[in-house]
This record gives structure tokens, sequence and C-alpha cells, in this order.
């Protein structure tokens, strides 16, 4: 039995999955379900979906009406996170000429960087932080040059780069505590990243991203955050990037908070 957003039996969905069991409609029955049975069952559909999505929307506004002792009006943190990942593989790319083409590889590419935080809360679950960032990055970038014309021409080259990055950037978080322990927060924010060697090159970044948080004690918050959505622009090139993954963007961090009432 099918029933409605308040859990009401709905013959009409029933009526509708009856006739789709008829192995043969008279031309009668085909223009009455296609002309009135399934504008409903499309009706139906989105009655169920609506359902669901009450269901999930009470149940993340109860988490995020949980107390907690450690967040607070008034409360300041301080803090920061880490991340490091190495990629053995890297990328690839082709470049084209008249007189041949280049393979290009960047492998065994590895990113360290270092975020520290200081923030406070605006209401009882609402923060705003501003992070600074570092981040060193190195890798093995690899060029194959093929000619048309003459094989000679041919030569691999390889080079050893390494990078340092500085940023600073503005954040929100909004704690959603499970238990007065634990919790989640997304966390929306911007960043400016600049190139230490050459401060024009560098990119302006917005995101989000997920992240749980434990508290061990009252005023020690362990942080872990993985995946973003987010929209970068290089300063330069004026290209820009849109990513997004669960996997691309894992980060431990650590914060102490005081004050509040």
């Amino acid at each position: 039995m099918i029933t409605d957003r308040l859990g009401r039996p709905n013959p009409t969905c029933d009526k509708i999955r009856t006739l789709k069991a008829t192995s043969i409609y008279t031309n009668k029955q085909f223009i009455h379900a296609l002309l009135i049975y399934q504008p409903i069952q499309l009706i139906c559909t989105k009655i169920n979906f609506m359902k669901h999505t009450l269901l999930l929307s009470l149940i993340f506004l109860f988490f995020c009406g949980a107390a907690s002792a450690q967040t607070g009006s008034g409360k300041f943190y301080i803090g920061g996170s880490m991340n490091y990942s190495y990629n053995s593989y890297g990328s690839e790319n082709t470049y084209s000429y008249a007189s041949g083409y280049t393979n290009y590889y960047v492998t065994k590419v590895s990113t360290f960087t270092m975020s520290p935080e200081f923030g406070f809360f605006l209401s009882n679950k609402l923060s705003i932080g501003i992070q600074g960032s570092y981040s060193h990055g190195s890798g093995t970038e690899s060029s194959y040059y093929y000619s048309y014309l003459n094989t000679t021409d041919n030569y691999v080259k390889t080079d050893v780069y390494s990078t340092n990055v500085i940023g600073v950037g503005l954040d929100l978080r909004y704690y959603c505590m499970i238990t007065e322990k634990f919790g989640f927060f997304p966390q929306i924010g911007f960043t400016t990243l600049n190139n230490t060697a050459n401060l024009n090159n560098g990119t302006f970044a917005i995101g989000a991203s997920p992240n749980f948080v434990f508290f061990p004690t009252k005023k020690l918050g362990v942080t872990l955050g993985f995946g973003n959505i987010g929209y970068s622009l290089d300063y330069q090139t004026k290209n820009h990037t849109i990513t997004a993954g669960l996997d691309n963007n894992l980060f431990l961090g650590l914060n102490y908070y005081w004050g509040g009432k």
C-alpha cells in the first residue's frame, strides 16, 4: 500500500500500480492512463521524495538543536590544521606544434599544508574565523619532445621543482553537536593564495567542506575535515577551476576553546 506524506493510504497511487500490471490495455484505458494517471504518478513520486527530504531535515535539525558546553556565544578558539598529500602519478598533458609534439608529465607530487586559525562565536552555534596558510609543494617535471621532421631533434628533459605558497582567508562554521563531545560542522570560506617567489602568481578560492569535531576535554577540540566543493580563479591566466569530491581534501586539526559565559 502506498501512503502519502502523512502516512495515509493513497488509493490513486495503488490504482496506477494495478494499471501497470495489466498486460493489455484497450485504447480507452491507455488514453485514460496516459492523460490522467501518469501525471498523478509524478505527483505521488514527488510526495514520496518530499517525505524523505522532510525526514532528513528533521534529523539534521535535531542534531543541530543538541546543546554543547564547548561551543557558545562569546567563546574564542585558536588552533590550526595540517594536511599532507602525495601523488606518484600526478598529471599528464600533450602540447602539439607544427614540427612535433611534447608529452609533459608531473610526477611524485607531494604537498604539505599548515593552517593556523583564530576565531570566535557569533552565537551558540555560528563562528567566524581568520585563517593563515603555508603550503610547500614539490614534484618532478618531465618533457618528452618528438619531432615530425627529424628524429635527432627528439629530447627528454627532467627537472625537480619546489614551490612555497602563503595565504589568508575567512571562514564560517555552523556547529551541530550530536552529543556533548561529538558533532559536525559545515564550513564555508574564501581565501587568497600567492607564490612567495612571485606574489602576482596566485589564486582566489571559495569553498565549502564537511568536518567532524571531537572534544576530549571541555576546552580542547580535535577536528577532521574531508572533501570539499570549491571554485578558484588564477590571478594571471584568469583561468577558473571547479572541484568537488569527498576524498580530495583531508585535514586534521586541533583547537583550544575558551571564554564565553
